[in-house]
């Protein structure tokens, strides 16, 4: 069994068992040696070894794991351990990486990142919406790929905006993708992929969503992006999340606010308006700032790339 398959059952064991914490299990993905274990029972052997699982790890374990990878590839779901060559680096060197991807789509998209995030408020202005168009079409027209996360508002404005301008975007979900959601959004979801996009989440088949899960997606959204742009935000609102994990990530933040103070347009820019009071983002104030967007995507895609080389050269005896 190659190395990879290895990790892909063990991953998928820990997760749908819930043997160990995210932390333990990409701590076991980094002390196992799984480029030369021969066979399932060695692998038992190093597993137990390590005292970081709830409960004893065994063959059956395994077995019962490849039943799960079965029902995965059923879907079309592909599991991607950390440390997988199709693994994207752009986020394995952000903080706090999630020890599994599962990917339905176009495994290739990952070969693209680091894309652009493009999130905001669910309740969205006639202004923000347009915004989004606007900005979505500018960053497509340079080849890049848009990353967010399927929810009513923004997100959507951006799914949409991706599609008609006929380039490829990512959903980073909150649950298992079995299915995608919200509902309301079934049918863009399966556009986005059959337009060439993929979905992604850190969750095996069968996990549902929970409030904290879409606060993590951020730093998935976060990591696959060389910036992130906030489109409205509130105080305190979940989108604002985002804007702390790039913070923690280095990554660059672009936030949507009024272009004159008695905020014309109607935006929802409570938080948004914090972010460039605080010089935590740079203003998106009008289109003039449009080319210094670009240009702050292209060096922070130079520099994530060059990153990513010295990751690469100093984990290659990890990466498989």
């Amino acid at each position: 069994m190659h190395p990879s398959q290895f990790k892909i059952l063990l991953g998928l064991s820990v997760q749908v068992d819930r043997l160990a914490s995210e932390q333990g299990l990409l701590k076991l993905f980094n002390d196992i040696p799984f480029h030369i274990i021969s066979d399932e029972y060695e692998l038992v052997e190093c597993v137990n070894s390590a005292g970081i699982l709830k409960s004893t790890f065994s063959i059956a374990s395994l077995h019962n794991a490849e039943d799960y990878l079965s029902k995965h590839l059923s879907l079309g779901i592909v599991p991607i351990p950390f440390g997988d060559a199709k693994y994207p680096i752009c986020l394995a060197i952000t903080p706090n990486p999630p020890a599994m991807l599962y990917l339905k789509g176009d495994v290739n998209i990952l070969s693209e990142m680091p894309g652009v995030a493009i999130v905001g408020s669910r309740e969205v202005s006639m202004a923000g919406e347009e915004i989004t168009k606007r900005i979505t079409k500018k960053i497509c027209e340079r080849g890049v790929v848009i990353v967010s996360g399927l929810a009513i508002g923004t997100d959507t404005n951006a799914h949409k905006a991706t599609l008609k301008a006929g380039a490829k975007t990512i959903a980073v979900l909150a649950h298992g993708l079995e299915s995608a959601k919200p509902k309301q959004n079934a049918r863009l979801a399966n556009e986005i992929l059959s337009n060439g996009g993929a979905w992604i989440s850190e969750y095996p088949v069968g996990r549902p969503a929970f409030k904290q899960s879409f606060v993590q997606r951020n730093r998935i959204q976060v990591g696959l992006s060389a910036v992130s742009i906030l489109i409205e935000a509130a105080k305190n609102s979940g989108t604002m999340t985002q804007a702390d994990f790039a913070i923690k990530a280095a990554r660059p933040i672009f936030a949507v606010v009024p272009h004159k103070a008695d905020n014309p347009l109607g935006l929802n820019c409570e938080g948004t308006q914090q972010l460039v009071d605080n010089e935590l983002a740079n203003p998106l104030r009008t289109s003039q700032d449009y080319d210094s967007l670009m240009n702050v995507i292209s060096e922070s895609i130079s520099k994530i790339k060059i990153n990513s080389d010295i990751y690469r050269s100093n984990m290659s005896h990890f990466l498989i």
